[in-house]
């Protein structure tokens, strides 16, 4: 056995290419797998300390105030007296309808009433005042600590700024301080460091906000801001235009922009911050049959096991009446956890890449295996007569895999030990993260060397004892009484009336089974990689595109509460969330609704609109069929085919506790959201209001460019100022390292291509040696020979590429039916022609670099080799 081993050992200076093959493709999944998970382990040990030493929330949440009970007529003269003696007229207005309402006139209280109110007591601190007493009885129960989370949020031309006051006694996302100081004396601030470095700023130095000028004393991280998400205008961080700025609170102040407080809370306790934190909401059935017992028993459960996750679901859901999920909730959950869901999705990637590219390393073996027993198969005959187990003599190619693995998992080590580092420095352009000493696990090279050791060793194993399976005299038998290949008859026939060449090349595929289906399969998948982020990347595209189509205004304007004033020159919308209760097609009968809890936005427009563009598959203008009749709806595509609405079906809302009903006339072309329209004036009156009014607004007045053009009443009344321009910019920068992405899987694509193929082409040449010096010797020229030789699998590459666009599509569109089906949204699947014939010249360039790589072997055959006897 030791001298089949040593035997094994020789043969590897005859098989250059195919064990450069294996070591390539092992160095890639061990390269790969080492620097993925050594940048996410440099990231998240650091992480999780970053929580815990700086008393990084668990969540936020919003008090719930029930303005038609907790509060009295007494209490809001008391209030009026002195927190909400300054209101401005509009405010004064809707505190008089509240009071109305509070002094017995129903008619008078709706729900867009006591949002109004609610943005007004924020705004006073009145809101503040009342949420504490109920905080302070949940922190008893459920045992944590909550602080006010006080941020303005401003913009200034291109930047988008969040300030904070700095105080020195907080408690819970604690800042963390990286060069300099914190702000002490009015007129000092602490900004982010990569803001300062990709802008040039340095301690000391002046910065201007707001028409006031600032001393930079120091450079932190808001600890609650890891991911900078600061502004749905900008989704993205961007390191050149998202700066956080922490001020003295004096300056907080006075600084001028939109107030956006939130509580945090930590809970009190030992808590495995590792769970991540997925808020749900009690339905009305599980409020209704709620049993205290049993909520109190989980509790006591969640807190020993440290489930975080479930005790700030319990709050949610025992305490409903009291808190609630805002969109601070989520917002807050994505900043402080969306690096968790990295962490998962890189660990897996690294992983499913590290035995994808083992098992594309397996079937080269496989055909290495194959091709040396058929060349050794006299010397195995006589080994196994001589008495040799099949296993022994299978020990003997267990070399390929073996020195394969043990170069490749060494050298994929350290790439992966060099790499690792630029890798976690792209990952902290998107969080802020502070990072501190690291050293790489030597686990990943014991992993790298002895996973894919294992694995290539057990699957040859089993491979070379399959192979080895025959008898001694049917291994003895000579060569040419082997029999023909099924593949190789139907090939003969349907090539009869080709040209010799064509029919002999065609002739040398079906030969070999196994080699043409590695090729068509690695083409196969890679063309189905290829296809999945194309059309991955046109899907965001495609929508993005669809979205900034519609939107031909520059800014939305969010306001706090309704306002009547009229506007010409912009568009006055009316948005508010309404239940859709059921659903009765056109003779009145009840459809089964797919989803009993459906919420839509129904917006309220008018006839004429500047910037809206409300038309249907066939580009007509849909607003004039609102004004046909009363109480007219459009639906978009979204909701048409997640709920089966159809155009002439009535839909009943649930509106301020009422049931109104309103007739679909028409379908959008948009297949966002899900969003609903109506006219202004018609959603007014169902929501209570004498006169139409609005809440948002679409307009391209420069001024709302930067918030230090706008006055403070009307700052007052914004809740958000959403950018188009902010939001394009944001995304088109994004989109260019997306669609960098492509050119990196094509290439990849390729390349691994050109691995296969190289291996694949060098042992068709050693197949073929005496055919090749018969063909030399009857006259054709090395360029002839290798034109039929090696291009046999252009074809198959070609069509099995072709082929897995449309199954990769196909099975797309059922992945996304199965995702979106939750989310209530549809999107239709489709790729670009250009990026697939992209694809498709990249994925031959590799395979003609490999033809021509194997072309030196095949140039190599000598003419003697034809007279040599099988």
């Amino acid at each position: 056995m030791n001298l089949l081993i040593l035997n094994s050992f020789k043969g590897l200076k005859k098989k250059k290419i195919q064990m450069l093959g294996i070591i390539v493709l092992v160095l890639l999944s061990t390269g790969i797998y080492t620097t993925m998970n050594s940048a996410v382990d440099r990231l998240e040990d650091r992480y999780y300390n970053y929580l815990e030493e700086n008393n990084v929330e668990h969540v936020s949440l919003d008090v719930v105030i029930d303005y038609k009970n907790d509060i009295t007529l007494d209490s809001l003269d008391n209030y009026m007296n002195n927190e909400l003696s300054s209101v401005n007229k509009e405010e004064l207005q809707l505190l008089n309808m509240y009071r109305y309402c509070l002094s017995g006139s129903s008619d008078a209280c709706n729900q867009n009433l006591f949002l109004g109110v609610e943005q007004i007591f924020k705004k006073y601190g009145v809101y503040d005042k009342l949420a504490v007493p109920k905080l302070e009885r949940l922190s008893k129960k459920y045992d944590f600590k909550y602080e006010l989370q006080k941020t303005k949020i401003t913009t200034d031309e291109l930047d988008t700024i969040n300030a904070m006051p700095y105080l020195k006694d907080k408690k819970i996302n604690i800042p963390y301080l990286v060069d300099g100081k914190f702000p002490e004396k009015t007129g000092e601030i602490t900004i982010l460091p990569k803001y300062a470095k990709i802008n040039k700023f340095e301690i000391g130095d002046n910065y201007k906000l707001n028409g006031k000028t600032y001393k930079i004393v120091g450079f932190a991280y808001a600890s609650d801001y890891i991911y900078p998400m600061l502004s749905m205008n900008q989704p993205i961080f961007d390191e050149k235009h998202n700066n956080i700025v922490f001020m003295n609170e004096d300056d907080y102040k006075s600084f001028d922009g939109i107030d956006n407080n939130t509580y945090g809370i930590l809970l009190n306790g030992n808590y495995n911050r590792k769970n991540r934190i997925k808020v749900e909401v009690a339905s009305s059935e599980e409020t209704k049959d709620k049993k205290q017992i049993d909520a109190d028993k989980e509790l006591k459960l969640a807190k020993e096991k440290g489930d975080s996750g479930k005790v700030i679901n319990l709050i949610f859901k025992e305490e409903s009446k009291d808190v609630r999920i805002g969109i601070n909730t989520v917002v807050r959950l994505l900043r402080t956890d969306m690096i968790q869901m990295e962490f998962d999705s890189d660990r897996t990637f690294a992983k499913a890449f590290l035995y994808l590219l083992l098992s594309i390393s397996i079937f080269v073996i496989m055909v290495i295996t194959k091709k040396r027993i058929e060349d050794e198969r006299l010397q195995i005959g006589v080994l196994k007569s001589l008495g040799y187990k099949r296993y022994q003599i299978a020990i003997g190619y267990l070399v390929y895999p073996i020195v394969g693995a043990l170069i490749g998992g060494i050298l994929g080590y350290g790439i992966g030990v060099l790499f690792h580092l630029p890798l976690t420095t792209y990952f902290l352009s998107y969080f802020t993260i502070p990072l501190e000493g690291f050293k790489i696990k030597p686990t990943y090279l014991f992993n790298c060397i002895w996973i894919p050791v294992v694995l290539l060793s057990i699957l040859s194993f089993i491979i070379s004892m399959y192979m080895l399976r025959k008898k001694p005299l049917d291994l003895l038998r000579e060569g040419s009484d082997l029999k023909v290949n099924l593949l190789s008859k139907i090939s003969n026939k349907l090539t009869k009336f080709m040209s010799f060449e064509s029919r002999f090349r065609y002739q040398l595929a079906s030969r070999s089974f196994g080699k043409l289906l590695i090729v068509t399969l690695t083409s196969f998948c890679t063309g189905m990689l290829i296809t999945l982020i194309i059309v991955g990347l046109n899907l965001f595209s495609s929508m993005i595109d669809t979205m900034f189509d519609e939107m031909k205004f520059e800014y939305m304007i969010n306001y706090n509460n309704a306002i009547t004033t009229p506007s010409s020159e912009d568009d006055l919308i009316l948005s508010t969330n309404a239940d859709i209760k059921k659903v009765l097609d056109k003779f009145g009968k009840e459809k089964e609704l797919k989803d009993s809890e459906f919420t839509a936005t129904l917006t309220g427009i008018d006839t004429y609109t500047k910037y809206i563009n409300i038309v249907d598959e066939e580009e007509h203008n849909l607003i004039p069929k609102l004004y046909e009749e009363d109480d007219s709806i459009l639906i978009n595509q979204n909701i048409k085919e997640y709920m089966n609405i159809d155009v002439g079906d009535y839909i009943i809302f649930n509106l301020n506790d009422k049931e109104v009903k309103y007739q679909v006339v028409g379908v959008t072309n948009q297949y966002l959201n899900a969003t609903i329209y109506t006219t202004r004036e018609q959603l007014s009156k169902h929501l209570g209001y004498d006169e139409a009014v609005y809440n948002m607004k679409y307009t391209s007045n420069k001024k709302y460019k930067s918030m230090k053009n706008l006055s403070d009443d009307e700052l007052s009344n914004i809740s958000n100022i959403f950018s188009i321009e902010d939001l394009r910019r944001n995304i088109e920068k994004q989109m260019q390292t997306m669609n960098s992405a492509i050119y990196i899987v094509i290439f990849f694509a390729s390349f691994m291509v050109l691995i296969i193929v190289a291996v694949i082409a060098n042992i068709v040449v050693e197949e073929n040696r005496k055919t090749i010096s018969l063909m030399k010797v009857i006259g054709y020229k090395n360029n002839e020979v290798s034109s039929i030789v090696l291009n046999v699998y252009t074809p198959f590459i070609i069509i099995a590429y072709l082929i897995s666009i449309p199954c990769m599509i196909r099975l797309l569109e059922w992945i996304l039916k199965i995702i979106l089906d939750d989310i209530e949204m549809t999107i239709p699947v489709t790729m670009s022609p250009g990026m697939g014939i992209l694809g498709l010249v990249c994925l031959l360039i590799g395979y003609y670099i490999a033809i021509s790589l194997s072309k030196r072997a095949l140039n190599e055959v000598p003419l003697a080799v034809a007279l040599k006897r099988e």
